[in-house]
């Protein structure tokens, strides 16, 4: 009996844990497409940025042990909390960048954009590496994770290309029209996995009652 209140209670836990992140993933997502005064009257890209960050913790650590989809090995766990920690200091750092813009800033602000998207992919990579090979998420949806991130990268590394070509002919309508498709794909990305979190809870609360019944029953 204590036997089956114990995973019934990791059950719950999980199934709290991949909510509660799926949860906050869709909310940055809410506030992305309703932060036309926030960023100004209530700092909605700092916000958005600390909800994406509480869900990557959310997401690596769990709940009370369980619902960590990195099993809390070490790598994919650290890489997770990593990435959350770097996307708070990102926003922070591009806050006081805009700052500074007017003073003749944008040759650092160009250079911190490099290092911080290639540090973004590192950590994601270790990540969603491990998230697929421990497989505490279900298959094929453990792998979820880094077909989004391929998608992100491919997206960047495609408006990086059109960017330089249109932006040698000096049309900047068809520049902010192909930013505009990478923010939509990177957008859509977070989406996918907010979704797809809670459809996994929901599974797992389901599947909670049956585990119980079972063991309850040997």
């Amino acid at each position: 009996m204590a036997t089956s209140k114990m995973i019934a209670q990791s059950e719950s836990d999980l199934q709290r844990a991949w909510f509660l992140g799926g949860a906050l993933l869709l909310a940055t997502v809410v506030l992305l497409t309703t932060q036309s005064g926030l960023p100004v009257l209530f700092g909605g890209e700092t916000l958005r940025s600390t909800l994406f960050a509480a869900a990557l913790v959310v997401f690596a650590i769990g709940i009370r042990g369980s619902g960590s989809i990195t099993a809390r090995r070490p790598l994919g766990t650290a890489a997770l909390i990593l990435l959350a920690a770097w996307t708070l200091l990102g926003s922070t750092l591009s806050i006081v960048f805009s700052s500074f813009t007017s003073g003749g800033v944008p040759g650092a602000m160009l250079g911190f954009g490099y290092v911080d998207s290639f540090v973004e992919f590192g950590l994601a990579l270790i990540a969603v590496m491990q998230i697929g090979r421990l497989r505490v998420v279900p298959a094929p949806w453990n792998w979820v994770p880094a077909w989004t991130l391929a998608a992100v990268s491919l997206s960047l590394l495609l408006t990086q290309f059109l960017s330089l070509i249109v932006g040698a002919q000096g049309n900047t309508l068809t520049t902010l029209y192909i930013l505009g498709i990478d923010g939509l794909v990177r957008t859509t990305s977070v989406v996918t996995l907010g979704v797809l979190a809670l459809i996994l809870a929901d599974r797992a609360r389901r599947r909670q009652p049956l585990q119980t019944e079972s063991l309850s029953t040997e």
